[in-house]
Protein backbone atom coordinates (compact mmCIF):
# COMPACT_ATOMS: atom_id res chain seq x y z
CA UNK A 1 0.00 0.00 0.00
CA UNK A 2 2.81 2.43 0.85
CA UNK A 3 4.48 2.22 -2.75
CA UNK A 4 0.23 2.86 -4.30
CA UNK A 5 0.53 6.21 -2.10
CA UNK A 6 4.02 7.16 -2.83
CA UNK A 7 3.27 6.80 -6.50
CA UNK A 8 -0.01 8.97 -6.03
CA UNK A 9 2.00 11.44 -4.20
CA UNK A 10 4.60 11.80 -7.33
CA UNK A 11 1.86 11.95 -9.72
CA UNK A 12 -0.11 14.16 -7.94
CA UNK A 13 2.46 16.98 -7.77
CA UNK A 14 3.15 16.52 -11.40
CA UNK A 15 2.44 19.55 -13.98
CA UNK A 16 0.27 18.04 -16.62
CA UNK A 17 -1.18 19.92 -19.16
CA UNK A 18 -3.75 18.24 -22.74
CA UNK A 19 -2.61 20.48 -25.94
CA UNK A 20 -5.31 19.32 -28.58
CA UNK A 21 -4.67 20.68 -32.10
CA UNK A 22 -8.30 21.56 -34.23
CA UNK A 23 -10.08 22.98 -36.53
CA UNK A 24 -11.85 26.22 -36.02
CA UNK A 25 -14.63 27.54 -39.09
CA UNK A 26 -16.02 30.98 -37.93
CA UNK A 27 -19.79 31.56 -38.23
CA UNK A 28 -22.38 33.94 -38.01
CA UNK A 29 -22.20 36.22 -41.42
CA UNK A 30 -18.35 37.11 -41.09
CA UNK A 31 -16.94 38.56 -44.19
CA UNK A 32 -13.94 36.17 -44.57
CA UNK A 33 -14.92 32.87 -43.64
CA UNK A 34 -11.54 31.03 -43.89
CA UNK A 35 -10.57 28.16 -41.34
CA UNK A 36 -8.72 28.55 -38.53
CA UNK A 37 -5.93 26.65 -36.55
CA UNK A 38 -7.03 26.59 -32.74
CA UNK A 39 -4.64 24.79 -29.88
CA UNK A 40 -6.37 24.03 -27.28
CA UNK A 41 -5.04 23.75 -23.56
CA UNK A 42 -6.23 21.82 -20.81
CA UNK A 43 -4.59 22.29 -17.19
CA UNK A 44 -4.70 18.46 -15.62
CA UNK A 45 -2.52 19.23 -12.99
CA UNK A 46 -4.09 19.82 -9.13
CA UNK A 47 -2.13 23.51 -8.63
CA UNK A 48 -2.26 26.36 -11.58
CA UNK A 49 -0.07 26.89 -14.29
CA UNK A 50 0.64 29.84 -16.34
CA UNK A 51 1.07 29.19 -20.24
CA UNK A 52 3.74 31.55 -21.69
CA UNK A 53 3.83 30.32 -25.19
CA UNK A 54 1.76 28.57 -27.70
CA UNK A 55 2.63 27.15 -31.33
CA UNK A 56 3.59 24.70 -33.43
CA UNK A 57 6.59 22.30 -34.42
CA UNK A 58 8.75 21.10 -37.21
CA UNK A 59 9.32 17.75 -37.99
CA UNK A 60 13.37 16.47 -38.25
CA UNK A 61 14.16 20.07 -36.90
CA UNK A 62 13.90 21.62 -33.35
CA UNK A 63 12.64 24.82 -34.81
CA UNK A 64 9.12 26.32 -33.65
CA UNK A 65 6.42 28.46 -34.76
CA UNK A 66 5.13 30.29 -31.68
CA UNK A 67 2.00 32.18 -31.70
CA UNK A 68 2.96 35.57 -30.39
CA UNK A 69 -0.26 37.20 -30.39
CA UNK A 70 -3.10 34.83 -30.30
CA UNK A 71 -6.60 35.12 -31.59
CA UNK A 72 -8.28 34.41 -27.56
CA UNK A 73 -12.25 34.64 -27.81
CA UNK A 74 -13.27 34.86 -24.22
CA UNK A 75 -11.27 38.03 -24.27
CA UNK A 76 -8.12 36.79 -21.47
CA UNK A 77 -4.95 37.75 -20.98
CA UNK A 78 -2.20 36.12 -22.66
CA UNK A 79 0.03 34.60 -21.17
CA UNK A 80 -2.77 32.88 -19.46
CA UNK A 81 -2.53 31.62 -15.82
CA UNK A 82 -4.83 27.96 -16.05
CA UNK A 83 -6.50 26.77 -12.81
CA UNK A 84 -6.72 23.18 -12.57
CA UNK A 85 -9.22 21.85 -14.96
CA UNK A 86 -9.80 24.37 -16.83
CA UNK A 87 -8.74 25.58 -20.37
CA UNK A 88 -8.61 28.18 -22.90
CA UNK A 89 -8.06 28.35 -27.18
CA UNK A 90 -5.83 30.44 -29.14
CA UNK A 91 -6.54 30.27 -32.78
CA UNK A 92 -4.50 31.51 -35.52
CA UNK A 93 -4.67 31.45 -39.68
CA UNK A 94 -2.89 28.79 -40.87
CA UNK A 95 -1.40 31.10 -43.88
CA UNK A 96 0.60 32.37 -41.37
CA UNK A 97 2.88 29.07 -40.91
CA UNK A 98 4.43 27.96 -43.58
CA UNK A 99 7.17 25.12 -43.39
CA UNK A 100 10.91 25.97 -42.11
CA UNK A 101 13.37 24.86 -44.67
CA UNK A 102 10.77 22.30 -46.22
CA UNK A 103 9.91 20.65 -43.01
CA UNK A 104 6.48 20.11 -42.40
CA UNK A 105 4.58 20.87 -39.10
CA UNK A 106 4.91 17.88 -36.38
CA UNK A 107 2.92 19.17 -33.73
CA UNK A 108 1.60 21.76 -31.59
CA UNK A 109 2.34 22.91 -27.91
CA UNK A 110 2.56 24.83 -24.62
CA UNK A 111 5.08 25.82 -22.84
CA UNK A 112 4.91 26.86 -18.85
CA UNK A 113 6.16 29.90 -17.42
CA UNK A 114 8.91 27.24 -15.34
CA UNK A 115 9.71 25.97 -18.66
CA UNK A 116 7.77 22.76 -19.41
CA UNK A 117 6.72 22.14 -22.87
CA UNK A 118 3.75 19.91 -23.37
CA UNK A 119 2.33 18.22 -27.16
CA UNK A 120 -0.19 17.37 -28.78
CA UNK A 121 -1.31 16.25 -32.41
CA UNK A 122 -4.20 15.28 -34.24
CA UNK A 123 -5.62 14.52 -37.49
CA UNK A 124 -7.32 17.45 -38.04
CA UNK A 125 -4.13 19.89 -37.79
CA UNK A 126 -2.02 17.47 -40.24
CA UNK A 127 -5.06 17.94 -42.66
CA UNK A 128 -5.37 21.41 -42.59
CA UNK A 129 -1.64 21.98 -42.82
CA UNK A 130 -0.92 19.29 -45.77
Amino acid sequence: MGIINTWKALDRDKAKLRVVPKQAIPTGGLLEPRKYICIEVTNLSNFALTITEVGLFFSGTNRRAAVIKPIIIDGGSYPRKLEPRTSFSAYMIPESVSGFDGHRVKCAYATTDCGLTFKGNSPALQQMLS
